[in-house]
């Protein structure tokens, strides 16, 4: 495959040794920038005019995790921009987490320099593109408010919301319904909600718990 110096990668990775792996393996074949930090990539992502062609990042940095920086973040860039995580954390429910948000691939560290290649060409070719495709639509209407640069999985747990009678919705619900026959961690459950409610906040709804492993959706303007 000929080289494609034109695209250019962003690296997040506060390990030096990794990130000298990264310098010899990628620098002659790509545009490479590295951050050591997310407030850095969050600075110059807000400074760029355009965006990389892949993104990869150590999950877990000095100044935070990837991920909650992805969740948060209200750059709608980073809602299309396809991303690899690479992270010495080898924990299926880490894993699973980052598949479900939208991550095209996983690499445990210490990983194969001829992986990593193959895995970024396939990227960059647009070989695996579709299976990012879905991350281009991320907005929900919330009665008549727009609800921006949701994840996959908070657009299904807001419509199970909104389909569920009195918009109360229970654990089993929120497994059998967006997870499925996948086995989560209860905590991911917990995870995705916190982020969901985060960003209903903005517009004036909560996700208030009910006990008994439920809860409803509601206008904080409601007295509880």
């Amino acid at each position: 495959m000929s080289l494609a110096v034109n695209k250019e990668i962003w690296i997040l990775e506060d390990d030096k040794g990794c990130q000298f792996v990264y310098e010899q393996t990628l620098d002659h074949r790509y545009k490479t920038t590295y951050f050591t930090k997310i407030a850095d990539f969050r600075e110059a992502l807000a400074e760029s005019e355009t965006t990389p062609s892949l993104i990869i990042a150590d999950l877990m940095l000095d100044d935070g995790n990837f991920m909650t920086y992805l969740n948060e973040s209200k750059d709608k860039r980073l809602m299309t921009t396809p991303f690899i995580i690479v992270s010495s954390i080898d924990d299926i429910d880490a894993l699973r987490f980052c598949f479900m948000e939208g991550a095209l691939d996983y690499l445990t560290k210490p990983f194969k320099k001829n992986e990593l290649i193959v895995k970024i060409e396939n990227i960059i070719s647009g070989s695996i593109r579709q299976a990012n495709s879905v991350q281009a639509h991320k907005t929900m209407n919330l009665d008549g408010n727009e609800i921006e640069n949701l994840t996959s999985k908070q657009k299904q747990l807001l419509s199970l919301f909104l389909n569920s009678p009195g918009r109360v919705v229970s654990r089993d619900d929120i497994l059998e319904q967006v997870w499925g026959d996948t086995s989560v961690h209860p905590k991911t459950v917990d995870v995705h909600l916190y982020n969901l409610r985060r960003k209903l906040n903005e517009v004036g709804y909560i996700i208030r718990s009910e006990g008994g492993g439920k809860w409803s959706l509601l206008s904080d303007r409601i007295s509880a």
